[in-house]
């Protein structure tokens, strides 16, 4: 199943944001005050990509505030952005807060190109970037883009924008996506599970499954087994976080359970009415029926 570009710019998000985020001098404590949670974005702005909804009075660190009121939050390991309307911060933090910048991307057009560790062709050189590489640019410097990892020269990289930034990273990186959809669904742990449930009100399996990947803009079926044919077939050896796990735990072959692999031989899921949404070890499950998982981006 491929990667429908406006999808991936969502779920490249948050490698992106992370490429956004500076290294704060200066960090302070917020607090959401939404009743309905508070939408984390890859970008300052309501037109932005959604990464996830804080609940209400949770509390994220803020690294940074901009020009038109958006704070830089962390939250859970997602960075983003989130309106200063629905955020409370100490005033006399807001103040020592180092202002946001928009970030600046290039792709780079001929490769491979050197990454000099001075803007000059005489300079060392300290690696290599393939034609379509993403960078961010922190400066131009009379023909030169500094990046992180040293300078390049502008003559072979165009300037775009972070929706096809982000994009262009999603469809290169397919496990960043799953690890994304992962980082989503552990805001979620400890949620109750409720039969027919597909909302933060209750959640059954599926209902959670579905939830989980309609914040990716991927509209799943409510039932384990459509869910099933909603990817790509992989093996168990070959699971990445983000794929989706099946399981047919009533002896007859049908698909009664599914979840989300997380990596390390686990997966989360919402398990049942006595316990919720929990992570769970395939261990302890496989011997109850597994058959089999999807990779919902490829």
């Amino acid at each position: 199943m491929n990667l429908p570009k406006h999808i991936g710019a969502r779920l490249a998000a948050g490698l992106l944001s992370a490429s956004m985020m500076i290294a704060p001098a200066f960090a302070a404590t917020g607090t959401v005050d939404a009743d309905g949670g508070l939408r984390l974005r890859n970008g300052v702005g309501t037109d932005a990509g959604v990464l996830a909804t804080l609940p209400n009075g949770a509390e994220v660190e803020v690294t940074g505030v901009s020009e038109e009121g958006w704070y830089q939050v962390s939250y859970q390991k997602l960075e983003g952005f989130v309106s200063g309307n629905y955020l409370v911060v100490s005033p006399e933090d807001v103040q020592s807060l180092p202002q946001v910048k928009d970030p600046v991307y290039g792709r780079v057009t001929e490769g491979p190109l050197n990454v000099r560790s001075q803007p000059s062709t005489s300079a060392d050189k300290v690696k290599k970037l393939t034609e379509g590489a993403i960078v961010q640019i922190n400066e131009e410097l009379e023909g030169w883009y500094q990046i992180e990892e040293g300078y390049i020269s502008a003559d072979y990289v165009e300037i775009i924008d972070a929706a096809e930034a982000a994009a262009a990273t999603a469809a290169a990186s397919p496990s960043s996506a799953g690890a994304q959809v992962v980082a989503y669904a552990k805001q979620f742990l400890g949620y109750r599970y409720v039969y027919g449930g597909s909302s933060p009100n209750g959640f059954d399996c599926s209902g959670f499954t579905k939830y989980i990947y309609s914040n990716f803009g991927v509209n799943l079926s409510h039932s384990g087994g459509a869910q099933k044919s909603a990817g790509k077939a992989v093996s168990a050896g070959n699971m990445q976080p983000g794929d989706l796990v099946f399981f047919a735990q009533t002896g007859n072959g049908r698909i009664s359970h599914v979840g989300i692999y997380i990596g390390g031989n686990q997966f989360i899921h919402a398990s049942s009415p006595s316990t919720g949404v929990i992570i769970s070890s395939m261990n302890d499950y496989v011997a109850r029926g597994f058959v089999g998982a999807c990779r919902i981006f490829n």
